[in-house]
């Protein structure tokens, strides 16, 4: 199925001129490329080269691809295309290249399908044999001196445009961080010489005159140019100027310029203007970070203007520069438009799970929320969330509803760093943060097994900056830390649950209240490559709960405190082409209770809360939520010595998906995946259960589940509804009944081990 959904097997042509030759395809062909990285890139440039006149527009569907309107072939059009080319090459450095081609034609039925196919040689590429920097102005040439190591362009790289022109952008931007605000990229221009000027110089030695005639050929067969960057007659004075830090005036809402009631306060040399005092004049200063009297510095500006913008009160930003006349200080006035001060919000959600023999589970998820961008006069985001979620299901006889949970969350974002002592931190710290503090509620209830609820409070920063890599896109980090975050559970169990734990005192330890107190540390790296056609995204959490708490001795801690340490792992990777993508996943988690909890009830394996847990329409498809694992036990789903929730210490998954165009149906794109899900969870201590659920590095084959089905995705734009129908292809913790298919590959019938999954979103980070 991917080969066939890769490659068009035939191809249909509409609306074709009638008895003329037309353009049916265009190939080209780079010969003699230094590598076969280098081939492919100027492939791909020059076949962006080809004028629209000898180009047929081609759509692959899943098994043919579709040629509407195709023009007529006309030699004499080939030649705009060749000079597209040789200016194509040029800019990469190669300039003693050579073009040819080749047409043929072909008759099918009644189509004279014509080709034109294209060989390129681009011969030696041109490389700098020398680099030099002529400045008029003694201070701009000291700048770059002292910079030299990041520049673009050096000795032995191509003479190409696009580094050249990216060196020349560096300098405009390494001298208006250095205070030249003026300077422009038309003050700068190259000069460059591509002729050895003693080769011109007439001998009558013959020893000479060989030597001359060697050198010529290796420059022939080796070319190179000498490359200066100067700068051009300056005119006006004020372009070369150094400029220096003025004064500040903002205006919290742009429209509060004049009026009877206008107030202004100034505060360390920061004039606020404002009428209505809808905002606190001191929260402006802590998010400006050029300083007066300190060099202008182009990258403090655009970090102001970024902060500003990413604080979320303001839906629009300006901060005009206004130099002084015939001075080197420039003044700045920052004027905001204020965004709606509330939004509210609602969502649904919902999934669903099909199984043939245990009935269906639907998940449905119901969400409000209520912003407030300018809480307390301070530009600070308060967000208050309400969610219900409820599963329904049969599970026995008159059972509908299998699982409420109700949840409130309030969560306060200053756009701040709020912590004693951190103001230089402010200053240098180059990227956007702010300060988090969150407090919530949560009761679940699970029929006939328990009731939980969860109040939780944590103090936390958010962080995220960007990184330069230059053989690749901008990468971006984004950290946050949550330092302390307190979590207190309070379980009542039910009358089922304790007839199971009677019956498997295994689970006696899982199911019970407690405390958490722990640091909480997230980071998530998402980057892509040039070319745009991958995407990668990695994500690692960290949480520690009682490290220090936990040496605080008190009957209340000894009793309730969970200690343990917890860190998983995510990395996702997305190929994204015309039509058709490849996802590929890899998720590892471990979390482990450690031997100092007090209490022994609660040392063998981490609360249930914590634990991971396996299947549903986000993880193995091919089981129910919650239904996988742990390791290879065999533990019957329903009866008095039943647990439907499985639960583990640890978690190992890798999920593979090849997404399609399928067709439209009104418009609406309606997509088609095929996938494969391997993985499981267990546990980890030996007397947190069974053999066959502790983790074994030698059993980790036979543990391991795998699951293969396709799906269909209507993409809707805003939300992607989403179908899968996944078989169990090893199942290693079947029920009891099923137990001759554990761990054989396609054992089960197809309908007793199939499963069906409806979503809403696609599966996993893309």
């Amino acid at each position: 199925m991917l080969f066939l959904s890769s490659c068009s097997i035939f191809t249909v042509v509409k609306k074709h001129p009638a008895g003329v030759p037309f353009v049916f395809e265009t190939r080209i062909k780079v010969e003699d490329a230094v590598s076969k990285e280098e081939k492919s890139r100027l492939e791909a440039g020059l076949n962006e080269q080809l004028d629209d006149s000898i180009r047929s527009r081609r759509v692959d569907k899943v098994l043919w691809a579709v040629i509407k309107d195709p023009p007529k072939l006309d030699t004499s059009q080939i030649s705009k295309s060749i000079q597209s080319m040789h200016y194509y090459l040029n800019a990469q450095g190669y300039f003693q290249d050579s073009i040819g081609y080749l047409t043929s034609v072909k008759k099918v039925e009644d189509q004279l399908r014509g080709t034109i196919q294209f060989y390129v040689w681009p011969r030696q590429a041109t490389k700098i044999d020398s680099l030099a920097y002529v400045l008029q102005n003694d201070s701009l040439q000291k700048v770059t001196d002292e910079n030299l190591e990041n520049a673009f362009v050096k000795k032995g790289a191509l003479f190409a445009q696009a580094p050249i022109s990216a060196e020349m952008d560096r300098l405009v931007e390494l001298y208006r961080n250095n205070g030249y605000l003026r300077f422009s990229r038309g003050l700068l221009f190259g000069l460059w010489d591509t002729l050895d000027v003693s080769l011109l110089e007439p001998t009558l030695d013959p020893l000479e005159q060989a030597a001359q005639l060697e050198r010529l050929k290796n420059r022939r067969l080796n070319p190179t140019a000498d490359l200066e960057i100067r700068t051009r007659p300056i005119e006006d004075s004020a372009a070369i100027r150094k400029y220096y830090v003025g004064n500040f005036v903002v205006y919290p809402n742009s429209s509060d310029t004049s009026g009877s009631n206008r107030k202004e306060t100034l505060l360390n040399n920061i004039t606020v203007v404002q009428t209505r005092n809808t905002f606190k004049p001191k929260i402006f200063p802590q998010n400006i970070y050029l300083k007066k009297g300190d060099p202008y510095d182009q990258r403090r500006y655009i970090r102001t203007l970024n902060r500003f913008n990413n604080i979320g009160s303001w839906r629009m930003v300006d901060i005009a520069q206004l130099p002084r006349d015939n001075q080197d200080t420039v003044d700045f006035a920052i004027r905001l438009l204020p965004a709606k001060k509330y939004n509210f919000t609602t969502n649904v959600e919902g999934s669903f799970s099909q199984s043939v023999l245990s009935g269906n589970f639907v998940g449905l998820g119901f969400s409000l929320g209520l912003q407030n961008r300018n809480f307390a006069r301070a530009a600070n985001l308060m967000s208050t969330n309400v969610n219900y979620l409820i599963e329904l299901g049969q599970l026995t006889a008159g059972d509908i509803i299998q699982t409420q949970q109700f949840s409130a969350t309030n969560t306060i974002s200053y756009p701040r760093f709020i912590f004693p002592g951190m103001q230089g931190f402010k200053n240098n710290f180059r990227g956007n943060f702010r300060s988090l503090f969150t407090l919530s509620a949560a009761s679940t209830e699970r029929r006939y097994l328990f009731n939980l609820t969860s109040l939780s409070s944590a103090w936390g920063y958010e962080f995220g900056w960007r990184g330069r890599d230059y053989s690749s896109n901008n990468r971006t980090f984004n950290l946050s830390i949550k330092i302390p975050n307190i979590e207190y559970s309070y379980l009542i169990r039910r009358d089922s649950l304790d007839r199971m734990i009677a019956r498997n005192p295994s689970i006696k330890n899982l199911f019970s209240d407690g405390l958490i107190t722990s640091s909480i540390m997230k980071f998530i790296m998402p980057w892509g490559n040039i070319a745009g056609h991958s995407t990668n995204v990695i994500r690692a959490n960290f949480e520690e709960s009682g490290l220090l708490t936990g040496m605080i001795r008190n009957s209340f801690l000894d009793q309730h405190l969970y200690r343990f340490v917890k860190l998983d792992v995510e990395y996702a990777k997305l190929y994204q082409w015309a039509k058709t993508a490849l996802v590929l996943r890899g998720f590892a988690g471990a979390g482990y209770e450690l031997e100092s909890t007090a209490n022994p009830e609660k040392r063998a394996q981490m609360p249930f809360f914590k634990q991971y847990y396996s299947g549903g329409p986000n993880s193995m498809r091919a089981w129910q939520l919650r239904r996988l694992g742990p390791g290879s036990t065999i533990k019957s789903f329903e009866g008095e010595y039943s647990f439907p929730d499985r639960f583990g210490d640890m978690q190992l998954e890798a999920n593979i998906e090849y997404r399609m165009p399928l067709f439209k149906m009104g418009g609406i794109p309606i997509n088609g995946a095929v996938f494969t899900d391997i993985g499981n969870v267990w546990l980890l201590k030996k007397d947190a259960g069974l053999p066959d659920e502790i983790f074994k590095l030698g059993r980790l084959g036979t543990d391991l589940a795998v699951g293969s089905g396709a799906g269909v995705r209507v993409d809707l734009g805003f939300f992607v509804i989403r179908l899968d129908y996944a078989y169990k292809v090893k199942d290693p913790s079947p029920a009891p009944e099923s137990l001759s298919y554990r761990n054989r590959f396609f054992a089960y019938p197809f309908i007793k081990g199939s499963q069906l999954q409806i979503g809403i979103g696609y599966p996993f980070i893309f």
